[in-house]
C-alpha cells in the first residue's frame, strides 16, 4: 500500500522484508492502466520517476533484492536524515565522498529546523556519516543528547571517482556520454573501474546490520541523499535501478518502521515517511500526523487501485484500520 500526504509518504511493500514468501516479487505499486499520469510529484519532494512508471505499463519489472537482515526481537525505528545544504550543493559542484564541503549559513539554519521538529523524538542512539557536512547536521540535531554520536565511514556519501569536485557543466565536457550515463542510467554507471550505485546498494546492506543490531528501540541515522535511498531501497528490497526514485532533499527526513516477524525470519518494513522537509518548524516530532493523507491501494492482483482523500484522525489514529475491509489488501 502506498499512502501519500502533503508531508508524508507511506510504502508498504510485499518485497522479501514484508511477506514471509522469499520469492516474492516486488512491483511498482501503480496499475497497468492506460489512465496514469507522468511523473508524479508531492510536496513532500518525492518525484516518481517516469522510467519506474513507464516499467509498469510496458509489462517489464524493475528489481527486487533479497535481504538477509537478521530477526529483530523488538520493534524497531529508523529515521534517515539527510544533511543540510553544504557550499558545494551551493556551488552546484559534485561532491560524492569528498570532504570538502561544508554547510552554509542555510545549511546550519536546516539543521536547526529538524533539530526542532525531531526535538521530541526519545533517540536511543546517532550514527552518522564522519564527512564534515554531514556530522556537523548529526551534531546539530543531537543537541544536548548525552550519548556519543556513533561515527560510521560506510555512511559516507557514494563514490563518485573523477566526478568529485567538478562543476556539473565540467562533468558533462569533461566525460560526455559517460556523465550522460551517469545521469540517464545510474545503476549501470560505470566510472574508473567501478559501478558506483551497485557499490552503494552493497554498502547500505552492510549499513543496516550495524543499525538494527543496535539495542535500542529508536535510531537516528545522519547522512547524505545518496547512501539515504540506498538504505531505504534496500529495506525495502527495491533494486539500485531506484536510485533516483526515493530522492532526499537537504534535511529531508525518511522513516521507516521494523517488526518482527515469525522466528528466525526478518523483520516486516514500513516506509513510513519519505523525505519529508517542512518550511517551518514542527512542534511535534518527525511527523507522526499531517493534515490530509490521499491513499492508493491496490486491490487484488494490483488491477485497479482505488484512490480517496482521508482525514487524518485527530488522535493519530491508524487509518488503515478505518479503511474499508474489502480495499485493504
Amino acid at each position: 500500500m502506498l499512502s501519500v500526504t502533503s508531508s508524508l509518504t507511506r510504502l508498504t511493500t510485499n518485497s522479501p522484508l514484508h511477506h514471509p514468501n522469499p520469492n516474492s516479487t516486488l512491483i511498482a505499486p501503480i496499475p497497468k492502466s492506460n489512465h496514469v499520469a507522468l511523473p508524479l510529484r508531492f510536496r513532500s519532494g518525492i518525484k516518481f520517476a517516469s522510467k519506474w512508471i513507464r516499467s509498469v505499463i510496458n509489462g517489464s519489472e524493475l528489481s527486487s533484492e533479497p535481504n538477509d537482515f537478521a530477526a529483530i526481537t523488538v520493534p524497531k525505528r529508523v529515521v534517515l536524515v539527510r544533511h543540510g545544504q553544504s557550499t558545494w550543493n551551493a556551488e552546484g559542484r559534485i561532491q560524492g565522498s569528498s570532504n570538502f564541503s561544508v554547510l552554509t549559513e542555510k545549511g546550519e539554519s536546516q539543521a536547526e529546523v529538524s533539530r526542532q521538529m525531531l526535538a521530541a523524538d526519545q533517540f536511543d542512539v546517532c550514527f552518522a556519516s564522519p564527512l564534515n557536512r554531514s556530522k556537523r547536521t548529526a551534531e546539530v540535531i543531537w543537541g544536548s543528547r548525552k550519548e556519543k554520536i556513533i561515527t560510521d565511514y560506510d555512511l559516507r556519501e557514494i563514490d563518485l571517482y573523477s566526478f568529485q569536485g567538478l562543476l556539473k557543466h565540467e562533468g558533462k565536457s569533461k566525460f560526455g556520454d559517460a556523465y550522460s550515463h551517469w545521469q540517464t542510467d545510474a545503476s549501470n554507471f560505470y566510472i574508473d573501474g567501478h559501478y558506483p550505485v551497485r557499490e552503494l546498494w552493497s554498502r547500505a546492506r552492510s549499513c543496516w546490520k550495524k543499525v538494527l543490531a543496535y539495542d535500542g528501540r529508536s535510531v537516528l541515522v545522519v547522512a547524505h541523499n545518496a547512501v539515504n535511498q540506498a538504505l531505504i531501497g534496500t529495506a525495502l528490497g527495491l533494486g539500485p535501478e531506484y536510485f533516483r526514485v526515493l530522492v532526499q532533499s537537504n534535511c529531508g527526513v525518511s522513516a521507516l518502521d521494523f517488526s518482527p516477524s515469525s522466528e528466525g525470519s526478518p523483520p516486516y518494513v514500513c516506509l513510513n515517511r519519505l523525505n519529508q522537509t517542512p518550511k517551518s518548524p514542527l512542534a511535534e516530532s518527525g511527523g507522526r500526523k499531517a493534515n490530509k493523507r490521499m491513499v492508493l491501494v491496490s486491490i487484488g492482483s494490483g488491477s485497479c487501485i482505488n484512490e480517496g482523500i482521508y482525514e487524518s484522525h485527530p488522535e493519530g489514529k491508524n487509518l488503515d484500520a478505518e479503511l474499508p475491509r474489502s480495499s485493504v489488501h
